[in-house]
């Protein structure tokens, strides 16, 4: 049973699908023949260098890469492959019986739809990563989305559908036969996080942290950055301190914070993966403030690293933290709100550390138990056994 996963971007892209894609490709490696194939989009800065990819990959050498031409129109870039590259994908996709790739656009929809009319003994999975919608219904994202589901439910003999949610299945399920849809969970590789360690923090300094895109209209920081304005006006000599990993457009903005409280804020620019476990071990808590995200690859970041949680009603954050007692849920994304629940930890803190550092310790446990890598490893491995025999 030999195995392709394609990554319609580059991986130094180093978003979560690309690094999904890797941890994947080496995951199953140990118990498949696997190929790894990427293509040359990059979108944005590249977040992951050759050395920290190839340390991921374990060993496991990438194929090919496939080269896409961009077409500017109207201020919006589209890529297409040209017909050299898209038999040079196909020769790839004739060796395996199993191909991965991701929802990423229609070209490359079309293009393993095509696949596999040519490849008929082929079976296909196409992960869903991203939010189904966006808040505009008419938006391009909206459409392109809808037509690929429905363009997938013509050709769906030889496809499957992966996705990383439930909420995300149920809709899927509306279009699919339930057995074609597949929830598999989003591990992350917690090797970085030893669930025994006992790593330190500080008794004496409440520690916040945001790592992530720097903007407002998807990450909501504009709203936090005001939250923590607030809070240090109000307050002087307040034992917390707030760090900020990542670039974006509010780079200024949280610089001149940095600038206007120096004792309170420290920015970090962009932090290598390599390395961000650092900055998460060291902090108490969490500031997840995104309007709508899927999942959240962070939030398992930061529980595994003992960190409580403050954060939006997103699908992802629903998803993995409904209920849970380290979960702090903002009822709207204002800095009102998000004021009072840092002013309602930072009582805790001081009031029961106890209580502060048993609920540390449960966030930690959950990661472990629940979304470490080795999870999504087996359940994919049972995926493939099913489609290897033809359960499914």
């Amino acid at each position: 049973m030999k195995i392709l996963i394609y990554s319609p971007l580059a991986l130094e892209n180093g978003r979560g699908g690309e690094i999904s894609s890797i941890e994947l490709a080496a995951g199953l490696n140990n118990y498949y023949p696997v190929s790894l194939i990427d293509s040359n989009r990059v979108i944005g800065e590249p977040l992951l260098s050759k050395k920290t990819i190839n340390k991921k990959l374990k060993g496991l050498e990438k194929s090919n890469r496939i080269n896409y031409f961009t077409l500017h129109v109207f201020n919006r870039n589209f890529s297409f492959p040209n017909p050299r590259e898209i038999l040079k994908l196909f020769r790839e996709v004739k060796r395996n019986d199993i191909i991965y790739t991701t929802l990423f656009n229609t070209t490359n929809i079309f293009l393993f739809i095509l696949f596999s009319i040519m490849h008929k003994k082929a079976k296909f999975i196409v992960g869903f990563r991203k939010p189904l919608t966006s808040d505009k219904f008419l938006s391009l994202y909206n459409i392109k989305y809808r037509f690929s589901i429905l363009l997938l439910t013509v050709f769906r003999k030889q496809f499957y559908i992966h996705t990383i949610s439930n909420h995300a299945k149920k809709f899927l399920d509306n279009f699919y036969k339930p057995n074609r849809v597949n929830h598999i969970i989003h591990g992350v590789e917690l090797e970085d996080y030893q669930q025994n360690e006992t790593n330190e923090k500080s008794k004496d300094v409440l520690n916040f942290i945001y790592v992530g895109h720097l903007d407002d209209v998807h990450k909501g920081v504009g709203v936090l950055v005001d939250a923590i304005r607030i809070i240090l006006e109000e307050k002087s000599n307040i034992p917390i301190y707030f760090e900020f990993c990542g670039r974006g457009p509010l780079e200024q903005k949280i610089s001149e914070l940095e600038s206007d409280y120096p004792k309170y804020i420290k920015y970090h620019g962009y932090v290598n993966t390599d390395i961000v476990h650092e900055y998460y071990k060291k902090s108490d808590i969490f500031l997840f403030t995104s309007r709508r995200e899927p999942f959240g690859r962070v939030l398992i970041e930061a529980l595994a690293a003992k960190l409580l949680i403050i954060c939006t009603n997103t699908f992802g954050s629903i998803e993995i933290l409904k209920n849970k007692e380290f979960a702090f849920f903002l009822d709207d994304l204002k800095s009102e709100n998000l004021r009072n629940k840092i002013d309602l930890l930072y009582k805790v803190w001081r009031e029961d550390p106890n209580k502060f550092r048993q609920l540390q310790q449960l966030a930690k446990d959950y990661a472990f138990k629940n979304y470490s890598f080795s999870v999504e490893l087996e359940m994919f491995k049972n995926l493939i056994e099913d489609l290897k025999s033809g359960r499914v």
